[in-house]
């Protein structure tokens, strides 16, 4: 799984899909999990449910000192803030961080996957 797709996601779709399901911007409060409705037909469904899931992914994210997967993923991803900002607010130094934000990138589309799995829902990361 090549990051820069996952980064992507996060820096072009995932916004599209708050403003789609939310009628509003990306905010960290849009960030909770919400159900999925798989019962749901058509387009609007199909993007609703995607923004959905990645919800529940991100708050099943390990988020401890040594795995801070979530606050990296909302932190970077979702608020935006500089890398350099997402260092000191986790503890590591600058190239630590770029570590562990790629493996916090992996682990999201690992976990992503497997609720897709679990949900029966077409999108997911290759």
């Amino acid at each position: 799984m090549n990051t820069q797709q996952i980064k992507y996601f996060f820096k072009s779709d995932y916004p599209k899909l708050s403003l789609l399901a939310t009628g509003r911007c990306l905010s960290e409060s849009s960030v909770k999990p919400v159900n999925i409705i798989t019962a749901k037909k058509g387009s609007y469904g199909y993007y609703q449910n995607v923004f959905s899931l990645t919800n529940i992914t991100i708050a099943k994210l390990e988020n401890t000192a040594v795995h801070p997967y979530r606050t990296i993923i909302i932190e970077r991803y979702v608020k935006r803030t500089r890398l350099k900002d997402v260092a000191l607010l986790i503890g590591y130094s600058s190239n630590t961080t770029r570590i562990k934000t790629n493996e916090a990138l992996l682990c999201f589309v690992n976990e992503y996957n497997k609720q897709a799995d679990r949900y029966n829902l077409e999108f997911r990361f290759q």
